[in-house]
């Protein structure tokens, strides 16, 4: 896919140097807030004009990048999806791969811009909470690193579960194309039975995620109390806090997505797709010889249909 991306490098470049200018916007807006809260305090608007400035300009390019994109990669999605079809391929894995291409293209067009995002805001706050309050930059490395941890440790199972509902979409076609209505239901609850363990995965790691992220809050509220800062520095800090733990779910949920992207990859570089072994004639019996996942197989339960 990369090759035939070559006419696109500088606008795709054009779109990481505003994801860049937005996160940096998003960074420093809760380090603003802090200095507006505390100069309106003191009888000043200095610091209420900058949060208006600040604002404003993060919104004008987030805007201007979702402009930008939009147009970009519905073109390369045109170009790429031109190459997908293949003369090895039945026309059942034919249409399953360019609907998977959909897909990936929505994940460099949504997906990576937030992992760009989430890295800069990471560093970033890391940065400024290491400024504002040691405990709490401690208690957010903590964070961080369990969070990588809970998510790791489904990456197996995440990766076996996306290639067990690419296997069963690529055969949607042929499925229909037999007419028949028990064949049909039996490959639908197929792919839902792989959505729904993803779903399940999904929300166990989120729900470990959250109970850290509200660990951390207390932890900051209390640490900065008893540091005895002014009100707009723990107002920042708290802030900062909470932009953190939405960076550091979001970061792990994006690898997960990444792993998805790399099976469909694969597909579309023409690699054995799982569903359809050597010898065997693609549309026969494809509804019915999928087997029942494994219950250490886990998914997300986004539609991806």
């Amino acid at each position: 896919m990369a090759s035939l991306m070559g006419g696109y490098r500088a606008r795709i470049a054009l779109s990481v140097l505003l994801v860049v200018a937005e996160s940096a916007g998003v960074v420093v807006v809760p380090f603003v807030i802090g200095v507006a809260v505390d100069d309106y305090l003191d009888g000043s608007i200095r610091g209420l004009a900058w949060l208006v400035g600040v604002g404003l300009a993060t919104v004008m390019v987030s805007t201007a990048r979702r402009l930008h994109d939009a147009r970009l990669y519905s073109r390369l999605y045109e170009r790429v999806g031109a190459s997908v079809p293949a003369p090895g391929a039945g026309l059942s894995q034919q249409a399953g791969r360019l609907n998977l291409l959909r897909e990936a293209v929505d994940f460099l067009e949504h997906t990576v811009p937030e992992v760009v995002g989430g890295v800069l805001a990471f560093v970033g706050i890391l940065a400024f909470l290491a400024a504002l309050s040691v405990p709490v930059f401690t208690g957010a490395l903590v964070m961080a690193a369990l969070v990588v941890t809970i998510y790791a440790a489904s990456t197996r199972q995440t990766m076996a579960a996306n290639r067990g509902y690419n296997d069963e979409y690529e055969r949607q076609v042929d499925v229909l194309r037999r007419g028949d209505g028990a064949l049909t239901r039996r490959h639908l609850g197929l792919l839902n039975t792989w959505l729904t363990r993803l779903s399940d995965l999904d929300a166990i790691n989120y729900a470990l995620s959250m109970v850290l992220t509200v660990a951390l809050q207390v932890f900051a509220i209390v640490a900065c109390a008893r540091a005895g800062m002014d009100d707009g520095t723990m107002l920042s800090v708290v802030l900062y806090v909470f932009e953190f733990a939405a960076s550091a779910t979001l970061l792990p949920v994006s690898w997960q997505g990444f792993l998805r992207l790399r099976d469909i990859r694969g597909r579309l570089r023409g690699a054995p797709a799982g569903g359809v072994p050597p010898g065997r004639r693609e549309g026969q019996d494809e509804g019915t010889r999928a087997t029942r996942p494994s219950s250490r197989t886990t998914a997300r339960g986004r539609d991806r249909g």
